[in-house]
């Protein structure tokens, strides 16, 4: 079974550990690989630190899916405010250019909020 030069070090340290806690001043050059059992109830320092980087990397993912939500909303949002422009210009065409600038004042704003949550995005994944 062949072993990382991660596992290869943990095993090397977690052996000079046992070795200098029971006061037997030895050099431990090359020491026999940990059995697998062994290797996985001791967690190095080494090991440990590299289990939460990619947890981390998992969960920046998974908050940046999450922040990506607010992008459907605010398609749906524009969908339904350019439909009742359209409706209401139907309806009464004397103010259609009024109607006209409440909707791209809405626009805007509903683009704003696309933009704030693709900043929440960037923030997440890169800050």
């Amino acid at each position: 079974m062949a072993m990382n030069k991660l596992s290869m070090g943990a095993a090397r340290s977690l052996s000079a550990c046992i070795v200098r806690s029971q006061g037997v001043v030895a050099q431990v050059a090359k020491a026999a690989p940990a059995p697998a059992l062994a290797r996985a109830q001791a967690a190095p320092a080494e090991v440990a630190q590299a289990r939460p980087m990619s947890v981390l990397a998992a969960s920046k993912m998974v908050g940046a899916g999450c922040a990506t939500i607010a992008l459907a909303g605010v398609g749906a949002g524009l969908g339904v405010m350019f439909g009742s422009l359209i409706n209401g210009a139907a309806r009464n065409p004397n103010i259609a250019k009024q109607l006209v600038g409440y909707a791209l004042l809405g626009f805007a704003l509903t683009e704003s909020i696309a933009l704030f949550s693709l900043l929440v995005v960037f923030l997440i994944l890169f800050a």
